[in-house]
């Protein structure tokens, strides 16, 4: 599936949108409760090759309490995804990363951290 649309004045040619796209888009939750917690010192990084990308913005859905976290905005590859908390061991995993011909085709993983 293409993140592009077809263009009105031109039905062959693809017209992508303009906006940025996560490559790597993270749920973070405790590996015990399943749940996400108020996690302190939290930050993520994606390491591929010379290109890293790291985070310490994460959103919390103000209904669910859900932490996200988005790394590696547009970029394809292999990366070496590392999130941290306080309190917990660092989560780590390795995921390749596709693209189409105007985005990032982005990978959903969840961080079950553990203490």
């Amino acid at each position: 599936m293409l993140a592009c649309g077809r263009s009105a004045t031109d039905p062959g040619g693809i017209v992508c949108t303009t906006e940025a796209r996560a490559a790597i888009n993270l749920a973070i939750v405790d590996s015990l409760t399943g749940a996400a917690a108020a996690f302190t010192g939290l930050w993520g990084r994606a390491v591929d090759g010379a290109y890293r990308d790291s985070s310490a913005f994460a959103f919390v859905n103000p209904q669910t309490g859900a932490v996200t976290l988005g790394l590696a905005y547009e970029h394809a590859g292999t990366l070496a995804v590392t999130v941290h908390a306080n309190g917990y061991r660092d989560w780590q995993k390795s995921v390749v990363v596709t693209k189409d011909v105007c985005h990032v085709i982005g990978v959903q993983l969840t961080a079950r951290l553990a203490k």
